[in-house]
């Protein structure tokens, strides 16, 4: 049996159950679980999501199956303290602080218990099209955004994600990904293709229309301020239905960028993931980073 613990966003979601997906595929005869507990007490976003999203196609671990191989955290508050003082367990594989690739990740048999964010392609990368199929977004149910998801798919659409609100003062990306990337990130699209519509995403969209706008040379402009409570992951749905992206250093607008189909699509990324050199980013080898 194999356990992958799932926790955060959407996008962190993603990553964790796309390594599930990977394990699953390379361990035909091993059971493969999610362990959910932590959203237990878990205040941040939606809680887990993917099956609301996507539909989940895996079985939860119970108290009992995650006994035999980790520690059975009741809730979010347990697992923080537990997971900062307690050893890891001999069938325990933790995420490297660094966040940097571990191959061992998905080529260990036998029973585990994985407890990380494993942001990086590499684990999932000889399934990639198992991994569109998991994730494949229910249609709209709503006019506009059908409207403007059949509009993005026939021009030369761009989206840009700015993500502010958390990450304004957090120590990990503070200062990492500010006006001047924008900027750049811009003038680099429109150095190499001639856009048509900007489709701007953001949790201060009010910002984006002070800062962004005037950035955009007079290009027709969406700011999407619609797609609010449980139904924000359709944000990242319309991401991936444009021709090319500018992305924040956000785990949701990486998934926006990775899931567009556009074989000759532009994905711009910060350069600086983190606000530290010990911290490896999860942007993928053939996206552009400025």
């Amino acid at each position: 049996m194999k356990i992958v613990k799932i926790i955060g966003g959407l996008g962190n979601q993603m990553f964790q159950y796309a390594l599930a997906i990977a394990l699953k595929k390379n361990f035909t005869k091993e059971e493969v679980k999610l362990d959910i507990h932590c959203f237990n007490g878990y205040t941040k976003h939606e809680g887990f999501e993917i099956d609301n999203v996507f539909g989940n196609q895996l079985e939860l671990a119970s108290y009992s199956d995650i006994t035999k191989v980790a520690y059975p955290y009741f809730n979010f508050q347990l697992w923080r303290i537990g997971s900062r003082i307690l050893p890891d367990r001999r069938h325990m594989i933790s995420e490297d602080t660094s966040f940097k690739i571990m191959p061992e990740v998905i080529a260990s048999p036998n029973y585990k218990y994985y407890d990380g964010y494993w942001q990086h392609e590499e684990y999932f990368y000889d399934i990639h099209d198992d991994i569109l199929a998991t994730f494949k977004f229910k249609e709209f149910k709503d006019k506009r955004n059908k409207d403007l998801a059949d509009r993005l798919t026939d021009i030369n659409s761009i989206s840009i994600h700015i993500r502010r609100g958390d990450y304004i003062n957090d120590k990990l990306f503070k200062g990492t990904c500010g006006i001047e990337y924008y900027k750049n990130a811009i003038d680099e699209i429109n150095k190499r293709t001639v856009p048509t519509l900007f489709c701007i995403f953001s949790n201060d969209i009010i910002w984006c229309k002070k800062n962004i706008g005037p950035l955009l040379n007079g290009k027709e402009a969406i700011y999407v301020d619609w797609n609010t409570g449980s139904d924000y992951f359709r944000d990242m749905q319309l991401m991936a239905k444009c021709k090319h992206c500018i992305i924040a250093n956000s785990s949701f607008s990486w998934w926006g960028a990775w899931l567009n189909n556009n074989n000759d699509k532009i994905v711009i990324a910060p350069r600086t993931w983190y606000n530290t050199n010990e911290k490896v980013s999860p942007a993928t080898n053939d996206w552009l980073k400025l």
